[in-house]
């Protein structure tokens, strides 16, 4: 049976199965709390139980299996006490996890609402907290507006009054938007692992990939009925990967953990989206507001003197591109977005008087900060019309 059979059979099971505990009445996934944003993770849906689901900006499915239901096949899991705790899978719209076998879901305790303004100093984010037995899980997870990954720190705390020890898994279902098939790839330097439309990521194409900021750790990437399966042998990871084979594939990333009575560690990750193929954790690298100088950031026509051409271009330099995700040129005949490289606009001043006049530019990086310029220029004549010098 191929895995859309699989996967169609057992949403058909799901569906029915709570149809007849519902008695007619609509299936309902889940509560979350949803981190949205201009992105390009324009939402990161956050389960109550510690299950999770993306939308990267212009795609037109979410990134994770199943790519039409919120929360997905993605998030925490704890096997502690002789129990496999779990995201409860079967309260979704649609799910594809039963492989990781008999499990308890998380008990639910509290979930906050999204706090913070998505920016570097203030990220947006969600605390949730849920009961695994003995143990308690706090999970902060935090985004930064521009960035292609979001964070996730898990708290793990022993409440009972007996050591508790334990493998707590990071994983998902991937989806590659136009294909449920993909690659993988592995950083073994750093423990990371990813699924990937090129076999090793290489040449560099859509990636998702778990990148461990807590190390050691274990990772696995095969297909996601095997890691499903591999959870349920309550196991760490095996460190292996299959990157070279197409596959309905997913990935992930453990650690182990011994906490005496009233002990607690925390395992923090990032899980990374990229259409490019930027693998790895975000970059912190703002250029300063001097980058608009003429040998920074902006590629445009000198202000020392006037305008003789009222139409010309204006580009960011290619060196910077790797860290923009987004640049805004306001003149005062209107305003441009520039959504993608090569970050180049034309600046219309046709129709204006002889005089000076400003535009304005705003960078967005992926590090979430924000650098803003202004560029006057004079124009030499009211009547002079011109085309598109060379950059």
């Amino acid at each position: 049976m191929n895995g859309l059979a699989r996967r169609t059979r057992l949403t058909v099971a799901l569906a029915l199965a709570a149809f007849g505990a519902l008695a007619g009445a609509a299936h309902a996934a889940v509560p979350f709390v949803d981190i949205t944003s201009g992105g390009p993770l324009t939402s990161i849906a956050l389960g109550n139980e510690l299950s999770c689901q993306v939308a990267y900006s212009g795609d037109a499915r979410f990134e994770l299996f199943p790519s039409s239901a919120k929360p997905g096949d993605c998030g925490t899991f704890v096997f502690t006490g002789g129990t496999l705790f779990a995201p409860n899978f079967g309260a979704h719209d649609s799910s594809s996890a039963s492989g990781i076998g008999p499990s308890t879901p998380f008990t639910p305790v509290s979930q906050t609402a999204v706090t913070g303004s998505g920016t570097n100093g203030n990220p947006f984010k969600v605390t949730t907290v849920v009961g695994a037995g003995n143990v308690r899980v706090t999970q902060v997870d935090s985004y930064i507006i521009g960035q292609e990954s979001y964070k996730t720190d898990t708290t793990v705390a022993n409440v009972g009054a007996s050591p508790a020890d334990g493998v707590l898994y990071r994983a998902g279902d991937c989806y590659l938007q136009n294909s449920d098939t993909g690659f993988g790839f592995l950083d073994a330097a750093n423990g990371a692992v990813g699924c990937s439309i090129n076999a090793n990521n290489s040449p560099a194409g859509r990636i998702e990939q778990w990148y461990p900021l807590t190390r050691p750790n274990q990772y696995m990437q095969a297909t996601y009925s095997e890691v499903w399966g591999h959870i349920a042998t309550h196991t760490p990871f095996p460190n292996t990967t299959r990157a070279g084979e197409s596959l309905d594939n997913g990935a992930g990333i453990s650690w182990t953990f011994a906490l005496a009575p009233n002990g607690t560690r925390t395992f923090s990750h990032y899980t990374t989206f990229s259409p490019t193929g930027v693998a790895g954790p975000p970059t912190t690298v703002t250029p300063p507001s001097s980058a608009f100088g003429p040998n920074g950031l902006l590629s445009s026509p000198s202000r020392t003197r006037c305008v003789s051409r009222r139409l010309f271009r204006i580009q960011v330099r290619r060196k910077f591109w790797p860290i923009i995700v987004g640049v805004t040129v306001r003149t005062p005949k209107g305003t441009r977005a520039l959504r993608g490289q090569p970050w180049r606009a034309t600046v219309d001043l046709v129709g204006l008087p002889k005089g000076k006049f400003k535009v304005r530019i705003t960078a967005l990086t992926r590090s979430g900060g924000t650098i803003r310029g202004t560029r006057t220029y004079r124009t030499c004549s009211a009547k002079l019309r011109g085309g598109l010098p060379p950059i």
